[in-house]
């Protein structure tokens, strides 16, 4: 690649980085929306398609009382108990409109930024779902409190999706520290591609898309090809700003995550967001090689099980957290009474080895005084720390360092990356270069992506182009030690 091309796809990925996707100024075709203004709840911005729907001019609509579309009353009472907070949309009830024939429409409102946002979906068979949709959640809930295992907690979830959903493939995946995706769990239908086990880059959710995977916990499009339907007019009147769609379940979405969609064979998908102590853990991703309707009822149902799965996750962590502390502590009190009984923190350090680098799971390490530099396990040798505890001196203000790549993040010690790939570090004194340091061999992995992860820039827009093979694509890494 050259010089212009990799500034050239540099730029594509910022832009796609910078991408408004919160404020698409549209929406996706199969409902239409209102924003409202309150309290006197007078039409503001209305989408062009509720003429394909209701038969009105949108044009017409605006500053008009929402009285003259539907009975205000049957949802003033919802909009009353409906909390400043709470910016999920919450189903308000079906409501009929004059000229739409017998047809109701589920109408969910939310607030964002001060605005009623109202969206209207063709309604389903409310009963249907109940009978269907909320049995399979209690068998779900049973089976997940007995479940220990991460992966067949996921196995579980994703078997339950797909039941829900009746989609071809639903897979769930885990984010690691980089954002790389790797899929845990997988069930689908015959003809689909099958991504157990396999890697989706980190760049294919751009950051601005990772938020809002973190703040609303669902997304549904039903067709990868539908053509977006805009907001009339293009600004709220009250704000002066386009309208915050980050939470409505119609928003409109990138042109690339389309394409995107198009390449893969998909066409519909739904996402649920896996949240656990406020970090986006992961996601279950459903995919259909045709258009599918997604009822509010199934979304509903389907977040929900989001919500418990990262609850469940969560508790496995805490409770693999706990007793590695146990594991710490009692190692701990073990190198405190070697020093006590040697009055020497170097002769602890020396009379325990193993316990020493099983509090780091490193494979070697070092004490490093004014007089001594003391070592155990794997190391470098003498100079090569020496030269690593002067880099850690200029360090400013960091009692703790650690590293998984030397190579990479201390480009200066080359000498030292040939004998380790991973350091941690703490620093033992504020005064003089006292150091304690823990060095793990390299760890040589293979990476199974999901299609060679790399980006391309269109000749022609200069947008960011999605890649268009998933097939699996095999990357080794070295240089790499375990994370600390």
């Amino acid at each position: 690649m050259s010089t212009t091309e990799a500034q050239d796809l540099l730029d594509a990925i910022d832009r796609c980085a910078e991408e408004p996707i919160h404020i698409p100024g549209s929406i996706q075709p199969h409902g239409f929306l209102l924003a409202v203004e309150e309290p006197g709840l007078r039409v503001q911005q209305v989408s062009e398609n509720i003429q394909h729907w209701l038969g009105r001019d949108a044009r017409m609509l605006l500053g008009q009382p929402l009285s003259t579309l539907i009975d205000t009353g049957r949802i003033e009472a919802g909009l009353a108990a409906l909390a400043e907070d709470d910016q999920n949309p919450f189903h308000m009830g079906d409501v009929s409109f004059e000229g739409a024939g017998e047809r109701l429409f589920a109408l969910m409102a939310h607030r964002r930024n001060g605005q009623l946002i109202l969206e209207f979906e063709q309604a389903g068979n409310t009963r249907d779902a109940y009978d269907t949709l909320y049995p399979l959640m209690r068998t779900f809930v049973t089976q997940l409190q007995e479940t220990r295992e991460l992966l067949d907690l996921c196995r579980l979830a994703v078997k339950e999706v797909k039941r829900i959903t009746r989609f071809g493939r639903v897979k769930a995946y885990q984010f690691d520290a980089e954002g790389n995706g790797t899929v845990l769990a997988e069930e689908a239908d015959p003809g689909y591609a099958c991504y157990l086990g396999l890697c989706f880059p980190a760049s294919d959710i751009p950051p601005q898309a990772r938020q809002l995977y973190r703040e609303n916990l669902i997304r549904v499009i039903q067709d990868a090809n539908y053509q977006p339907s805009p907001l009339i007019p293009a600004l709220n009147p009250a704000s002066g700003e386009p309208l915050d769609l980050s939470f409505a379940g119609l928003r409109s979405v990138s042109p690339v995550h389309l394409q995107y969609m198009r390449n893969m064979g998909t066409l519909a998908s739904l996402s649920i967001s896996i949240i656990v102590r406020g970090r986006l853990w992961g996601l279950i991703s459903c995919h259909d090689a045709g258009p599918r309707q997604v009822s509010y009822q199934t979304r509903t149902s389907c977040e929900l099980l989001g919500r418990i799965l990262a609850l469940q996750i969560e508790a496995r962590e805490v409770e693999t957290l706990t007793q590695r502390k146990l594991e710490l502590r009692q190692q701990i009190v073990r190198l405190l009474s070697a020093m006590a009984d040697h009055d020497s923190v170097v002769e602890g350090f020396r009379q325990l080895p193993h316990v020493a680098l099983a509090f780091a799971g490193a494979h070697g390490a070092a004490i490093i005084s004014s007089e001594s530099c003391e070592t155990i396990g794997e190391t470098p040798d003498y100079d090569q720390i020496m030269q690593l505890v002067q880099w850690l001196g200029e360090q400013r203000d960091r009692l703790v360092y650690h590293s998984d790549c030397v190579s990479r993040d201390i480009p200066n010690l080359p000498a030292l990356a040939e004998h380790c790939a991973g350091v941690m570090a703490i620093s033992i004194s504020r005064i003089h270069a006292h150091y304690l340091i823990w060095f793990r061999r390299e760890q040589v992995k293979t990476v199974e992506w999901a299609g060679k992860p790399e980006k391309q820039v269109d000749r022609h827009s200069g947008a960011l182009s999605p890649r268009h093979s998933f097939e699996r694509w095999q990357q080794i890494l070295g240089g790499y030690a375990k994370p600390w």
